[in-house]
């Protein structure tokens, strides 16, 4: 979109090889005051200024010399060109209109009975149109990523409570085997000599340090995924999609 006056509009691109014709387009949307009109005299022309920057809408002919409008409009597809078109026909050439529309047109006139006052709102219909079109498909989009983010909070959430349980029962069997090792340092202390007893009581040190590494470990994963999982949530209950209004 352009500025004009300071004003914005739109830009649009004329593609026909009839000069005549082709000028005749450009002054009608150039005298609505809403529009700036580049036109071309055939495809190869269009493309140089297609790659040189973008356009809101482009009118296209149909029937032009060494390159149709068809054949323009698998060059864009090619090209992840998404600017909505209006294709031009002429008498006796509807059935063009059904490969067109595969290939992404949004509206076409005939040549020979097109209103040239009407045709800047024909023009402004398209390119509403295809905002719609645009923000629709955002919001599929969006909505397809938040499903994939509701599956891995369901993930996340079954994760969160196999860790919690995994989690209750190492910590109970490692509290029961602290003590049990403290029993059994009891009973090891009380046959060992007088010059052993610190040499054991040195191994069983060690044996507790290994038991407290674990359960710290256990301790840190549960933070995480509790943590990972706040977050997700909270992700989730900022979004709230909305389907566009057509207008």
């Amino acid at each position: 979109m352009a500025v004009l006056g300071g004003f914005p509009v739109l830009n649009i691109l004329v593609v026909d090889d009839e000069d005549s014709y082709r000028l005749g387009l450009e002054m009608a949307l150039k005298m609505s005051h809403k529009y700036v009109a580049t036109s071309c005299d055939s495809a190869f022309a269009a493309m140089d200024e297609l790659k040189k920057r973008a356009f809101d809408v482009i009118i296209l002919d149909y029937n032009m010399p060494e390159m149709s409008g068809l054949d323009f409009l698998h060059w864009m597809q090619k090209e992840k060109i998404a600017t909505p078109v209006i294709m031009l026909t002429a008498a006796g050439s509807e059935t063009i209109a059904v490969e067109a529309t595969r290939l992404g047109v949004y509206d076409y006139f005939r040549k020979d009975q097109i209103d040239i006052n009407r045709l800047p709102i024909a023009v402004m219909s398209v390119h509403e149109r295809y905002l719609y079109r645009k923000e629709l498909h955002r919001r599929e989009e969006e909505e397809r990523a938040n499903k994939g983010t509701q599956r891995d909070m369901e993930s996340l959430k079954l994760f969160d409570n196999t860790v919690n349980s995994l989690g209750q029962f190492v910590e109970s069997s490692l509290s029961a085997l602290l003590k049990n090792l403290q029993r059994q340092e009891n009973e090891i202390l009380k046959l060992v000599s007088a010059d052993s007893k610190n040499q054991c009581r040195e191994v069983f040190v060690e044996l507790r340090k290994g038991i407290e590494v674990v359960s710290t470990g256990m301790k840190s994963m549960l933070d995480l995924t509790s943590l990972v999982t706040k977050k997700m949530e909270s992700i989730q209950g900022s979004r709230k999609p909305e389907l566009p209004q057509s207008s």
